[in-house]
């Protein structure tokens, strides 16, 4: 039995050891740069770690810093996900420990940096100037929100606008449900003479847990 116990113990000892050398992951899911260790201030962060030896029931989390609380552990897979907010304010260091559960001893420590979001825009597939060709406005099939300037990528989604054109040879208003560019918006764009500005309003963009919000307008040039 005493050599039974003394087995189990070295075994226990091993394998916190090769915890300490273990290559584990932590990304930020909605940091759409995974080799980042970056928190958005005021918006969603769930901090995603992973070890290809360990399992996530191995694996406790301590925030260090009363700059960033985190909340209980959620395992889906062979992954742990935490909700994480940081506050700047209260300290220049945001760190979090990822430590070996059964010795309490720490296999990684990550410090995070933090950046403020800002608004979502709407973009017509991948337009990203206010003019382009006729044939690159045709090409889009759908809208999206992004955020400019910025790695955050919370599933923001277009759910409704309106597309509104006017020129020498006539106009039109079309209200559409949903992000698709419809069969309707895009025969106007075709029709419509060169230089002719395709303006959509009333654009609304939600996302999960999220309420319903409006977008700036887009306008694009048609060349």
């Amino acid at each position: 039995m005493k050599r039974l116990t003394f087995l189990t113990t070295l075994l226990i000892n091993c394998i916190a050891a090769h915890a300490q050398t273990d290559s584990v992951r932590v990304w930020n899911k909605w940091c759409s740069r995974k080799d980042t260790a970056l928190l958005f201030t005021a918006a969603n962060n769930t901090i995603a770690i992973y070890s290809p030896t360990l399992k996530p029931t191995d694996i406790k989390l301590k925030s260090l810093d009363a700059s960033l609380r985190i909340g209980g552990p959620e395992v889906k897979g062979d992954t742990t996900f935490v909700m994480a907010m940081p506050y700047p304010t209260k300290g220049k260091k945001m760190r979090m420990a990822v430590m070996y559960k059964k010795t309490g001893k720490t296999i990684r420590t990550i410090e995070f940096t933090s950046d403020n979001v800002p608004a979502p825009v709407a973009q017509l597939g991948n337009i990203k100037k206010n003019e382009a060709a006729r044939k690159d406005i045709l090409a889009q099939l759908s809208f999206k929100a992004v955020f400019p300037n910025s790695l955050y990528s919370y599933p923001y989604a277009i759910k409704q606008y309106t597309f509104k054109i006017a020129h020498e040879k006539g106009s039109a208003t079309i209200p559409v449900n949903g992000f698709m560019v419809t069969k309707d918006v895009l025969q106007q764009i075709k029709d419509a003479p060169a230089g002719t500005v395709a303006e959509f309003t009333g654009i609304k963009a939600t996302c999960p847990e999220c309420a319903t919000r409006t977008l700036e307008d887009l306008k694009i040039k048609i060349r």
